[in-house]
């Protein structure tokens, strides 16, 4: 399964900075950790209201993952990009 693909296919329409997001997979045999790197005004869009978006996101990351015998940890990885210090200054 190529969880970069599912994730960008999934998330790309509902990002304002869609240019900005970037999949990271680190493989590990079965176990694939998963950071979803986005502009932080997007980040909210991912989490969703009471994380109901991004706890979507985990199960059907994992759904579509266990078919192909494999566990996959997703994290919306939250550290400020370049671009957002440089506006805040």
């Amino acid at each position: 399964m190529n969880v970069e693909a599912f994730l960008k296919d999934v998330l790309t329409p509902m990002l304002d900075h869609p240019e900005d997001l970037r999949i990271e997979v680190k493989d590990d045999g079965k176990k694939c950790e998963v950071l979803i790197h986005a502009d932080a005004r997007d980040r909210g869009r991912i989490i969703g209201k009471s994380g109901r978006m991004i706890s979507s996101l985990r199960t059907l990351t994992k759904a579509a993952a266990e078919k192909s015998g494999l566990i996959v940890n997703l994290e919306l990885y939250e550290e400020d990009s370049p671009r957002d210090r440089q506006e805040s200054r």
